[in-house]
């Protein structure tokens, strides 16, 4: 009976610091290379059986249909596995949500000190565009500026001058797309700097950019006569180059929310960035309860002839029970204005809250 009793007492403690570490935020701590743990790893918790919500799929199918363009939406709950899935395979240009994935190999240096957050980060004039905080502070480069700072530039105001800093440290452009996939993340591509994307866009010809200034850059593109600026436009809405899926966004979210993808610390290092957006308010937040916990990255094309490259929205919602919904929603080659394809991510989004958040504080 002694042996019972033991026996029990240990069962139950073992359950109260289980229930005590449940949470959606919590994760086990990874190891950094180099660095052997001082505990024996920590199992994670199991995830969820996906399964499909047809009701609300057949709503987000009703609100993409209406949509300006093509509109590919997945979401996912994280909690619960939860899923619905509309055009989910259908490769749209990322534009700026490319930046994300920037991130997470930058932070992946981080946990294999190869830099830290404090470093300062050397600007090049390859690096600098004609908006933006950093190409109108350092037209032509020359500045240091922390890491964390061109990190936080990157994500919450979508500064292509600091992305292409950031993607030149780790590498360039194919050093992302093979870090997706030596991390089993298919379907995003990242083969152009921001800078480069732009130039295609606007049909600068091969060679015009020779590491101006900004301003400069800005110039050489506003001599591109019309009729090439149409072929580069309508090339560009067809390029599978820097393109990706609503499906490949959500698997992103979803391993970084469960600490697959980075270290614990540069894991909530990321996650605070990226719910301190500041770009396209009408968005994925604009129809939620004020002070909805929204984390995200959004992305934008030019607009051309009435027609935009894609209007883009991917994060992750807090519900008002604490579960997290992966969202991801793709609208590529929006015609009108872009406040249309706005409209329908923030629907999309709120459709989303409804249904799984049971409405609460609408």
């Amino acid at each position: 009976m002694k042996r019972v009793g033991i026996i029990a007492a240990s069962v139950g403690a073992l359950l109260l610091a289980a229930w005590m570490t449940r949470g959606v935020w919590h994760r086990p701590p990874s190891n950094v290379a180099g660095h052997a743990s001082a505990a024996p790893p920590v199992e994670r918790p199991a995830v969820p059986l996906e399964h499909t919500d047809a009701a609300l799929e057949a709503r987000l199918a009703a609100i993409a249909n209406g949509a300006p363009g093509r509109c590919s939406i997945v979401a996912k709950n994280l909690a619960t596995g939860a899923t619905v899935r509309v055009n989910a395979d259908a490769r749209v240009p990322l534009m700026s949500v490319v930046k994300l994935p920037v991130a997470l190999v930058v932070l992946d240096g981080v946990d294999h000190g190869r830099w830290t957050l404090s470093a300062p980060v050397p600007l090049i004039a390859l690096d600098m565009h004609p908006r933006g905080w950093l190409g109108d502070s350092y037209p032509r480069g020359g500045g240091h500026v922390p890491l964390h700072t061109l990190l936080v530039a990157m994500l919450t105001r979508s500064d292509n001058s600091a992305a292409d800093a950031l993607m030149r440290i780790v590498g360039g452009p194919a050093a992302v797309t093979a870090w997706l996939e030596a991390h089993g993340i298919r379907d995003l591509r990242v083969d152009r700097s921001e800078r480069a994307l732009g130039n295609d866009w606007y049909g600068l010809a091969a060679g015009a950019d020779t590491m101006g200034s900004a301003e400069e850059i800005r110039a050489l593109r506003a001599q591109v006569p019309d009729a090439v600026h149409d072929s580069a436009a309508s090339a560009m809405y067809l390029d599978p180059r820097d393109s990706g899926t609503a499906e490949a966004c959500t698997i992103v979210l979803e391993r970084l929310w469960r600490g697959e993808l980075l270290a614990a610390a540069t894991t909530d290092t990321l996650k605070a960035i990226l719910a301190r957006c500041k770009t396209a308010p009408r968005r994925m937040p604009a129809l939620l309860p004020r002070g909805t916990p929204v984390a995200r990255k959004t992305g934008t094309g030019g607009t051309w002839r009435g027609v935009t490259v894609a209007i883009n929205d991917v994060g992750v919602i807090r519900l008002p029970d604490g579960q997290d919904v992966a969202l991801a929603v793709l609208i590529a080659e929006p015609r009108g204005p872009v406040v249309r394809a706005e409209r329908v991510i923030a629907r999309a989004a709120a459709a989303v809250f409804d249904a799984w958040g049971s409405g609460a504080g609408r």
